[in-house]
Order: structure tokens, then sequence, then C-alpha cells
């Protein structure tokens, strides 16, 4: 937690406030790590510049980019860099080989004929699947903390305390 320490005075002793930006950033933070995502449809005409998004190849797609990313690559993920009438270029950040492999690549910028192109899907925040996520992460902790409060465990049969001289 970020702090600062500030003298009051000479005789003063020190205080210690502690920053609500940092608790703020850590929060957001976290809900940008377990954010949810869904993947839609869409024309490959319609495809937008620096969108992200997955397309699936066809088996003669996969075929002519063989010599871009070698034999048997079945689907990219990324972002698309460019396109015209005929191409699509697509910095990619993931490709899935026919066998299910998937391997991780860093951009690399790789052009897919749109004939070549079976399905093309964007990528887009999901407010609704990350907003139960968050609540269910939420809930957990919630059940973690009453479950380990030391006050809940030992108490015994439950039912009224014993009175005096009892």
């Amino acid at each position: 937690m970020i702090s600062a320490t500030f003298a009051l005075g000479s005789n003063q002793p020190l205080k210690r406030i502690e920053s609500g930006i940092f608790s703020l950033t850590r929060f957001v933070g976290a809900v940008l790590l377990c954010s949810c995502y869904t993947y839609s449809n869409e024309a490959v005409s319609s495809a937008a510049l620096m969108a992200p998004v997955r397309v699936e190849l066809t088996e003669q797609g996969s075929a002519e980019i063989t010599s871009q990313v070698g034999p048997r690559g079945s689907m990219l993920e990324g972002v698309v860099a460019a396109k015209s009438d005929s191409a699509l270029v697509f910095s990619v950040l993931a490709l899935t080989r026919m066998n299910g492999v998937e391997e991780t690549w860093h951009g690399e910028h790789v052009t897919v004929p749109t004939f070549a192109v079976s399905k093309i899907q964007r990528r887009k925040f999901s407010a609704l699947n990350t907003g139960l996520f968050v609540a269910g992460l939420v809930t957990a902790g919630f059940l973690v903390k009453t479950v380990s409060d030391p006050g809940n465990v030992g108490r015994g049969s439950g039912g009224p305390p014993s009175g005096p001289g009892q």
C-alpha cells in the first residue's frame, strides 16, 4: 500500500496517511484481469481496423498461407492491421493448428486472402459476464472470511449461553 509520512511539528509524533488511489488502482487492475470476452460473427468485408478478431480458415486458406505460418494453420487470433478488397493483414497473437496445438505469436503480420476466411469473429468485452464473475469472487471471499473468523469456530452446538450457576 502506498503511504506517506508527515511530521506535524518538531515534537509531534509522525502520522501515516494511506492512499486510497492505490486501492482503487488495484481494484481496477483486478477487474481488468478478470474481464470476460465474447466473440460475435461478422462479415469479412466489415472487419474494422485495429479490431481484435479470431479468424477460422478454409482448408484452401490454410494451404494458401503455409509459407507465412507453416503447415496446417486453422485459426488466427490477433488484430486487423490492414485490409483491402482481396486480403486482410493480421497482427497475429496466437495461431491454432489443425491438431489443436496453439502457438503464441508476437504480432507478426500475416496476409490472408478474403477467400481463405471461413469465419471471422470480433472479440468484445462482456460487462454481464465480468460482473457475474466479480460478484462470484466477492461472494467467495466473503464466505471464506466468514468461515475463517475465529468467532465462528468452536462455538459448540449453539443455543443460548449457559446462565449463572450452571
